[in-house]
């Protein structure tokens, strides 16, 4: 029973910090924060945070990280704009429903070719995790770049940007696609043999081993999951941008880490979940918009992200050291 109870509690915690953020933002700002239009775009608006940031968790339950997830994202809407512009002979606005979904089509095996490359080269040849996401972060950038030389492409049809800007009975299509994505993605962590066999590898890669678990190819499934994220936020972006660019999005990346850690992943490996992972990017989707109708610097709201994620560290480190305290005095009694 205390087990049972201890499970429905687990997001207490969060579950308060998202009252009383609300609470402050609305006091701070008032009707600004409260008007319809604002909770609106919120709910646009969060999905972005909340897929990068799920995509973020995924790659850290075997103790690795994914730095490329924005710049893939930013290359796969990239690629798109390509596969279209050769469809339609560079008349993207004009392409029909087939025309968009081959192009969608393409984009998710390029992402996934990504993903896979992600985790061969670090299961495999054992490339540390941050180093070979940061090299493929910078070749996809690069890569952007070159194509886009630097400019924003904008013009897509419209069955493309509905995915990111349109709504379904006055729900937004881009929390539709959030909502479905973390389901499928839920089912796949908690109740399938892949999923557990990834936790038990993150918890313990050596007792794996031995488990007869195959460590490379779970690894690689996890940035090929973890790159699904990538693709499903580049359809939202072309929605709500109705543009590509190399460099959008690219403060999210430290949003998406301090979300995970936020809601509970543990950088070790081995522990994090997606519900505590979308409450707190519901808690930063609060504080962004409550920093942006107040006018703040952005670059002093970056400052914050960071400050942020150093306090949440800090936060863990501490409680993590007072539970080996109080254990070892409970030993010695």
């Amino acid at each position: 029973m205390t087990k049972l109870n201890f499970k429905k509690n687990e997001y207490t915690p969060l579950y308060i910090t998202i009252i009383i953020l609300f609470v402050m933002m609305s006091l701070i700002n008032g009707h600004k924060f409260l008007s319809l239009n604002n909770l609106q775009a919120m709910a646009y608006q969060m999905p972005m945070i909340g897929l990068l940031a799920i995509g973020m968790m995924v790659s850290e339950l075997s103790g690795g990280i994914n730095l490329s997830l924005v710049a893939n994202a930013n290359f796969n809407g990239i690629f798109i704009y390509v596969v279209l512009s050769w469809l339609t002979k560079g008349d993207m606005s004009s392409a029909n429903l087939s025309q968009v979904l081959i192009a969608i089509s393409f984009s998710f095996l390029i992402t996934m070719i990504i993903g896979f490359i992600n985790g061969y080269l670090i299961a495999v040849l054992k490339i540390p995790a941050l180093l070979e996401t940061l090299g493929m972060m910078t070749l996809l950038k690069g890569l952007s770049l070159v194509i886009t030389e630097g400019y924003t492409i904008s013009g897509f049809p419209n069955s493309l940007t509905f995915l990111g800007n349109g709504d379904l009975f006055g729900v937004p299509m881009s929390l539709i696609i959030f909502i479905l994505v973390c389901y499928i993605v839920h089912i796949i962590l908690d109740r399938t043999v892949f999923g557990k066999q990834l936790y038990f590898t993150g918890a313990n890669q050596t007792a794996a081993k031995y488990s007869n678990i195959n460590i490379e190819s779970i690894i690689i499934r996890e940035y090929m999951l973890s790159a699904f994220f990538a693709f499903s936020c580049s359809l939202i972006m072309i929605g709500q941008m109705n543009s590509v660019k190399a460099t959008y999005y690219d403060s999210y990346l430290l949003i998406a880490v301090l979300a995970s850690f936020l809601g509970g992943v543990d950088p070790a490996g081995g522990f994090g979940k997606i519900m505590g992972t979308i409450l707190a990017s519901i808690i930063l989707q609060i504080i962004s918009t409550g920093l942006n109708l107040m006018r703040l610097d952005p670059f002093m709201v970056t400052a914050m992200w960071g400050a942020i994620i150093i306090f949440v560290l800090f936060g863990k480190e501490l409680v993590k050291n007072l539970h080996r305290i109080l254990n070892r005095r409970k030993r010695m009694a």
